[in-house]
């Protein structure tokens, strides 16, 4: 039988002690026992000899020791059903699906010995500095989307569209099409909703958060920038939105892209979910026990989330919205389409005159003048618009 160093060393202090090299205390000491444990184990050499010194479990199955039956059930599990599952998240789903409760280290052991291979591979570590979390809830979300084949196949390539509380790592997303600017209003309107305003939003230099173009001259004087239609909302909210140079300055976020794309895509074929309202409704049962899940608590207590207008305002806010000059012949182009104001008994002319043209997320279209609505587009006609004069870079939202 091969001995351990600790069982050659307790050997060898026995035998001293034996052989009254060293004193009991002394060997006491050196092994880490107390006087009566040395004399036990003098007692016992004396007895069986050296066996005697060896643990009794020495060469025993624990009693506590998974069957066979269940490590080969696993195995077959790991390498079928739930292939392709990172070793945490597949002991909570052999738990919660199977009713096979197992350590998560016991389950890797298992696994790396009948050679299925982890779903990694560990990288080596890269030099960060770190920034500290902010303080508070609602202080700042990282907002970000991800374009991924979460459906596997099963449906069409969705974008996840979403928000991280730096504070907390408290998460909000849902499933687009794509990424766009109504995708982000679409999430700025369900935090506001549940949470209320944060302080600020930290996002990357994504065309939607940040424009290209240089400021013109008038912009210049007046010691301004051109702002995208969400930066313009934002403002609107009082909402203050900070540009990250580099992906890992969004790494919070970014984190959470990767935990979700490993375990949410297993979350939604388990669901056998195939279209996106079907992606989200997963989605919708999923996030709450996430956040439970992996939420932590912020350092200061309280939310900085801030009360949000009323439900009208910030349809009115979240939403397409650019003034325009309205031409002689009373129309205004608003995203590539050119569209009519009506006459009215209210004014004679307003040629010249500055308007505030908007679509809302139910696609209408309005034109307003002094607080005054001139002109209203139903979400039929601008599909129509769309469709007969397929404007090149429009946000418009198409019904059709």
């Amino acid at each position: 039988m091969l001995l351990t160093m600790k069982e050659q060393r307790k050997i060898e202090v026995i035998e001293a002690v034996m052989d009254r090299r060293v004193t009991v205390v002394e060997g006491g000491q050196v092994l880490d026992r107390s006087v009566r444990s040395v004399f036990r184990m003098l007692n016992r050499l004396r007895e069986k000899g050296l066996r005697g010194l060896i643990h009794g479990n020495r060469g025993r199955q624990s009693p506590r020791r998974v069957s066979e039956k269940v490590r080969q059930r696993v195995v077959a599990l790991a390498r079928g059903e739930y292939a392709g599952i990172n070793d945490t998240h597949l002991r909570e789903i052999l738990q919660r699906e199977e009713g096979i409760v197992i350590g998560r280290e016991t389950l890797r052991g298992f696994l790396r010995a009948a050679k299925v291979p982890p779903k990694q591979k560990r990288r080596p570590p890269k030099y960060r500095s770190r920034r500290e979390r902010k303080e508070a809830f609602g202080m700042m979300l990282q907002i970000d989307g991800s374009p991924h084949d979460w459906l596997e196949g099963r449906g069409p390539w969705l974008t996840l569209v979403g928000g991280i509380d730096d504070a907390t790592g408290y998460a909000w997303a849902h499933f687009e099409n794509s990424e766009t600017t109504w995708a982000y209003f679409h999430l700025m309107e369900g935090i506001c909703a549940s949470h209320g305003l944060p302080v600020s939003l930290y996002a990357d230099r994504h065309g939607i958060f940040h424009v290209l173009k240089e400021p013109t001259i008038i912009e210049q004087l007046n010691n301004t920038r051109p702002l995208t239609q969400f930066g313009r909302a934002m403002g609107e909210l009082g909402i203050r939105v900070i540009k990250a140079w580099s992906p890992q300055a969004k790494g919070r976020i970014e984190r959470l892209w990767r935990t979700l794309q490993d375990r949410l895509v297993v979350e939604l074929r388990l669901a056998g979910a195939r279209t996106k309202e079907e992606a989200n409704e997963v989605l919708k049962k999923y996030l709450p026990g996430f956040n439970r899940r992996f939420a932590v608590t912020p350092r200061k207590a309280g939310s900085f989330f801030r009360k949000p207008p009323s439900l009208s305002k910030l349809d009115r806010t979240l939403c397409l919205k650019e003034t325009r000059t309205v031409n002689k012949d009373h129309t205004v182009s608003f995203e590539g389409l050119v569209l009519q104001i009506p006459p009215s008994s209210r004014w004679r002319s307003i040629a010249g005159q500055k308007v505030q043209v908007l679509q809302l997320k139910d696609n209408r279209v309005e034109i307003i003048y002094k607080n005054m609505t001139v002109a209203r587009f139903s979400p039929e006609a601008i599909s129509r618009l769309i469709n007969q004069n397929k404007p090149e870079r429009s946000q418009l939202k198409n019904a059709a």
